[in-house]
């Protein structure tokens, strides 16, 4: 092995990359998603945003998907959340952004049915009311006391499956991993193959360091979603971690299918520079490692395997 190739392979440092895109400062966004007691998405749906004493006033309509983005210049300031769709009860009630950060909100709407006033709130009605209180919780800041208003939710409507999406997704943050994955379960058990649930799974596996399962959970998430960004990120770290541990070849697997995703995204430009230093030892694939050494400079010209990149590049011309 030369020199340069040498110094490329041990030159190298990786972090792990975080989720989620950065914003303006003050700027806070809301990715919200309606959907009906059987967390099926409700397109067109009007979300309306105001803020108490002002004028302020944002409207949005849900898509097929059921959901809306919405972005809050000033996430400073507490407001005012009205959901309506026709045929639906609505739902209202505080929302406080979070400064440079994305939250993520469901709005689950019930049937609109008039109810004679003697008549008891049936089962799935009151899980829908234990759901929004769990939302309501959340908004606070509170995980802990957000969890047994989801359990209820979930205990009285077994089906609602948003409910045992949120259950994974906040045992999973409050690092209670087996119970995200029985939380996950439940929610593919009626929503099979969904990204949402197998994120989860990987995740919680991951963070126990059970090698098994985490393979086998990221496979499952690679066969249901090849396109999410989400996804690319954590094919990204594990081809860091590999990095780390000077396993350049197995690595660069991860970086290819990272890459496949999201071949423009700054955030992997690393992932480039390795598959160009990998490439760069087969004969066969001296093409291949040129562009992704020069997609990692046009990427990353600052970076400092920038310069290892431009003497490896020389080399490969020669």
């Amino acid at each position: 092995m030369t020199p340069i190739r040498c110094a490329a392979l041990t030159a190298l440092v990786l972090m792990l990359i975080p989720a989620g895109p950065l914003h303006a400062a003050g700027e806070g966004r809301i990715v919200g998603t309606v959907v009906d007691e059987a967390g099926a998405p409700i397109d067109g749906a009007k979300v309306l945003v105001t803020r108490p004493g002002t004028n302020y006033k944002l409207e949005k309509t849900s898509d097929k998907k059921g959901q809306v983005m919405l972005l809050i210049l000033d996430a400073t300031q507490e407001y005012q959340i009205h959901v309506e769709k026709e045929g639906f009860s609505p739902f209202e009630g505080p929302v406080k952004p979070k400064i440079e950060e994305t939250m993520r909100l469901t709005f689950t709407l019930a049937k609109a049915a008039a109810q004679p006033a003697a008549k008891e709130i049936s089962g799935k009605d009151q899980a829908i009311l234990a759901y929004n209180d769990g939302v309501t919780a959340l908004r606070n800041s509170d995980m802990v006391g957000a969890i047994p208003k989801f359990e209820k939710a979930a205990s009285l409507n077994p089906e609602l499956a948003e409910a045992h999406a949120v259950l994974a997704e906040v045992y999973l943050e409050l690092k209670r991993y087996s119970d995200a994955v029985a939380a996950a379960d439940r929610y593919l058990a009626l929503k099979p193959g969904d990204p949402r649930g197998l994120r989860v799974r990987y995740d919680a596996f991951k963070a126990t360091g059970d090698a098994a399962k985490t393979k086998a959970a990221l496979d499952a998430l690679l066969a249901a979603d090849t396109k999410d960004p989400e996804t690319a990120v954590r094919l990204f770290n594990e081809g860091a971690e590999r990095t780390r541990a000077g396993q350049y070849d197995e690595a660069a697997v991860f970086f290819e299918r990272a890459v496949q995703i999201a071949p423009d995204d700054p955030k992997f430009a690393k992932a480039h520079y390795i598959l160009g230093i990998s490439y760069a030892k087969d004969e066969a694939k001296k093409a291949q490692a040129k562009e992704h050494l020069q997609k990692f400079l046009q990427m990353a010209p600052n970076d400092p395997d920038a310069e290892t990149a431009k003497q490896m590049l020389e080399y490969l011309n020669k």
